[in-house]
């Protein structure tokens, strides 16, 4: 019995070690990882604070967008009593880490949603991202995660907080 056992684990440690050195395994991993960092990625990313006003009606109080280019030519602007509008270049490191987070982590596979606030909410945040990677178009829109009756999925909240830290880190 424990030599049967043996043979077995030997056997998928040999099968799991050919499969990493055959050439043609590993070749077709590198290339998926080097086609996902040329993949073409823009997109526009908006935050609305929205409040609700006496009539009942939600108002936005700010709102804010961020348009990235597959080049990393950014534009952001911010309306909230004044227009102001932004241009600057999203770092090559920026960029990396946006289409790993978009392209490598089943993104796109996720369903256009819209995740929508609770009712009853005086004040909260509302995001947008419209997103073009590769020919797939994608929009989902979500609330700040208190705001909402539900769970948010963490891979829709990991790419806002990256797109948040971008603005803070240029803006």
């Amino acid at each position: 019995m424990v030599n049967k056992f043996l043979i077995a684990i030997a056997a998928v440690v040999a099968v799991m070690a050919a499969l990493v050195l055959a050439p043609g395994f590993n070749s077709n991993r590198q290339q998926s990882a080097t086609t996902d960092q040329t993949q073409q990625v823009s997109l526009e990313y908006s935050r609305q604070q929205l409040a609700r006003t006496e009539s009942g009606s939600l108002a936005a109080a700010a709102a804010e967008v961020l348009t990235i280019e597959n080049d990393g030519s950014a534009t952001y602007t911010k309306v909230g009593g004044q227009l102001d509008g932004r241009k600057f270049t999203v770092s090559e490191e920026e960029m990396k880490q946006l289409r790993a987070r978009i392209l490598g982590t089943g993104f796109m596979q996720i369903p256009e949603t819209d995740y929508s606030q609770q009712e009853g909410l005086a004040n909260f945040t509302k995001y947008t991202l419209k997103l073009q990677a590769g020919g797939d178009l994608k929009t989902i829109s979500w609330v700040n995660p208190g705001a909402h009756a539900g769970t948010i999925p963490p891979i829709i909240t990991n790419v806002g907080e990256l797109l948040d830290s971008i603005i803070s880190r240029h803006v």
